[in-house]
């Protein structure tokens, strides 16, 4: 498919270069000139994680919304490393094992302390009692430190996981299916799924007699029609070219129409009227 700057150049150039060429520099000889509406957002949504496709919960025309689920990969992998992982971080055999040790030898050494002073217990071993009292005490804070360490292992596993659902960035509209379920994503790097496009708002790239453009800025709101309706709509001035082309005396404009209930389609020709006479917007 033509690209778009190329399609609409060379259809403006076609429908206006003898007018343009007719005309004075400064003065505006043409009547109209014509885009074609592409949406303002197109994105190739690409898993995140290589696998193979599972699920493919969306196909081409669905409408989604931010964080709707589009996809699965293969989670048998990853939901096992979870349930290992949580397995290990909910022990608690070992600590509690480790618990009763430094217990038992906290108890020996209180006794042996109370022995010693009626003399019925030596200094080595009330010292000896106090090490494996230390001991013990690291012993359990060694295991209660694997316990962190398990629970931090859980928490990434759980991150994996979630990497295998691909979700939408935004709300839009699916454009195309790039790849089906039982399908590897992410082999030789190419991990593109669907492609997604936002048509709440379409962009319109006008190429016109740069004379008729003299009176517009970023920011105003011009009125444009529907070729195949003729319905009109009001389209924001969102780029203005900052050249003109020396071979068609040609400036670009792109303008902004908010989609949200005119339902005009992807791929609408929208003609702008010429000269343009813009309403004051949001500069």
């Amino acid at each position: 498919m033509m690209p778009r700057r190329k399609r609409s150049s060379l259809l403006g150039a076609a429908c206006l270069c003898a007018l343009s060429s007719a005309g004075a520099a400064d003065e505006c000889a043409a009547t109209s000139a014509i885009g074609f509406a592409d949406p303002a957002k197109r994105v190739e949504v690409a898993a995140r994680e290589p696998g193979i496709i599972a699920r493919q919960h969306v196909d081409v025309g669905a409408r989604v919304t931010k964080g709707d689920l589009l996809a699965e990969l293969d989670k048998r992998l990853g939901a096992a490393d979870v349930a290992l992982a949580r397995a290990r971080a909910e022990a608690e055999g070992r600590i509690a094992a480790a618990e009763a040790r430094r217990d038992q030898t906290r108890r020996r050494a209180e006794e042996l302390k109370r022995l010693s002073r009626s003399g019925a217990a030596r200094p080595f071993e009330v010292a000896e009692a106090g090490a494996q009292l230390t001991i013990a005490e690291a012993e359990l804070q060694t295991v209660l430190d694997e316990r962190r360490v398990a629970r931090l292992e859980l928490e990434s596993a759980e991150v994996r996981l979630a990497l295998l659902d691909v979700r939408a960035p935004f709300d839009g509209v699916v454009e195309d299916i790039l790849r089906r379920e039982s399908e590897l994503a992410g082999a030789g790097g190419d991990a593109r799924i669907l492609t997604l496009v936002e048509t709440d708002s379409l962009h319109v790239e006008i190429f016109a007699p740069a004379a008729c453009l003299d009176d517009i800025a970023i920011g105003d709101v011009l009125t444009v029609a529907a070729v195949r309706s003729g319905a009109d709509f009001s389209a924001r001035v969102r780029e203005l070219g900052g050249e003109i082309d020396a071979a068609t005396g040609l400036r670009g404009v792109v303008l902004e129409i908010r989609n949200e209930k005119t339902g005009l389609l992807v791929g609408e020709r929208i003609s702008l009227a010429l000269p343009p006479d813009p309403r004051p917007g949001e500069r």
